[in-house]
């Protein structure tokens, strides 16, 4: 009888536990709005951590997977290139440079994470 019990205790402990776990990441379509968002956050995050004078955008969009935790974690890989903008400068529109040797292309993978409450931050940055 007391094992009948203990083993119900446990099973409802293992089902407690599947309920709150989280996932791994699963692809994400570019065109929804907070995929969107956070891959602007990123940039944005990446222009002003970096020491280049002009702003880079996204040339290419490689692969974007998201991930649910307490709140949502976004990990985007993109081509970033240089643009012939300056940081800090009043341009709205700032195109990459159509020459390669000047848009000195670089991938990076961001991890964005928003939590529930609507705060964004920048998790991890690599880029190579």
């Amino acid at each position: 009888m007391i094992w009948k019990a203990c083993f119900l205790v446990a099973a409802l402990a293992a089902g407690t536990g599947l309920a709150v776990m989280t996932g791994g990441y699963s692809a994400a379509k570019i065109t929804d709005q907070s995929v969107q968002d956070a891959m602007q956050f990123a940039l944005v995050k990446h222009n002003e951590g970096n020491n280049d004078m002009f702003l880079r955008q996204v040339a290419r969009v490689i692969k974007v997977e998201k991930q649910v935790v307490s709140g949502m974690n976004y990990r985007i890989t993109v081509d970033l290139g240089k643009t012939a903008c300056r940081k800090g400068g009043v341009e709205t529109e700032c195109p990459i440079h159509e020459d390669p040797q000047l848009a000195q292309s670089y991938r990076c993978t961001f991890v964005v994470y928003r939590h529930w409450s609507g705060t964004t931050s920048l998790t991890s940055t690599n880029c190579a």
